[in-house]
């Protein structure tokens, strides 16, 4: 694959016109990159998970979703 078409990620750490969400404890780092929308979730000090959709409503959906999914799981292991 040439390095024309290889897609390069943003740093989640270094998004300078980033919009952050906090919710439930996570932090969500919103970015719009070429036509899609990028979503960084993660607690502090852990590695982020990257989810994409084509708008900032839809990524933010899915963000939510995967939040629901990690509370639940830490709810059934405890």
């Amino acid at each position: 694959m040439s390095l024309s078409a290889m897609k390069i990620l943003p740093d989640p750490h270094n998004l300078t016109e980033a919009d952050v969400v906090e919710r439930h404890g996570y932090q969500i780092r919103l970015s719009h990159v070429g036509l899609e929308w990028m979503a960084f979730v993660a607690r502090p000090k852990q590695r982020p998970t990257l989810i994409m959709a084509p708008d900032r409503e839809a990524v933010l959906a899915k963000a939510d979703e995967w939040i629901e999914m990690q509370l639940k799981s830490a709810k059934s292991a405890s």
